[in-house]
């Protein structure tokens, strides 16, 4: 009996080592969601507003009205300079997107439009960079977490 509780024991620790990793793995996996969603509604923007002259409520608006945006928190938002940027985000492009996110109401519409495509190139590469990160830590962590489980039980056993 002493030894199936140990069997049982181990085989638990090993599990909740895995686990832990995949948690990391989820955790790197919706920072890259986020920046990915928030890179497509940047590029949704500038889209229509390059085919509509519309005010920034009513893009919000048309935004708000899909699923994968409204998740984004666009419900409050009055301005674009209102959107809530990814906490993925490291400071400085934080900042940046701030200021750009500022300036999209004084600027013309063209002028708007390629201030929106940076934007959303400088979230896609955001994105990129936490795609690498996110399969970096898919193939690593619940490895390690699993050895770590394994080195527990030697530890304990």
């Amino acid at each position: 009996m002493s030894l199936a509780l140990r069997l049982l024991g181990a085989a638990l620790l090993v599990a909740a080592g895995t686990g832990g990793g995949l948690a990391v793995y989820g955790h790197c996996y919706g920072r890259w969601r986020q920046l990915h969603t928030f890179a497509r509604l940047l590029v949704y923007l500038q889209s229509t507003l390059a085919f509509q002259p519309l005010r920034a409520e009513e893009l919000l608006r048309r935004a708000a009205q899909y699923p994968e945006f409204s998740r984004l928190g666009l419900a409050g938002c009055r301005s674009l300079a209102e959107l809530p940027l990814p906490a993925a985000l490291t400071p400085a492009l934080c900042q940046e997107m701030r200021q750009g996110l500022e300036q999209l109401a004084w600027q013309p519409r063209a002028g708007a439009c390629a201030t929106l495509r940076r934007l959303a190139l400088l979230c896609e590469d955001a994105a990129a960079q936490c795609r690498r990160e996110a399969q970096a830590a898919r193939s690593l962590w619940p490895r390690l977490g699993a050895c770590a489980g394994v080195l527990a039980v030697i530890l304990l056993w």
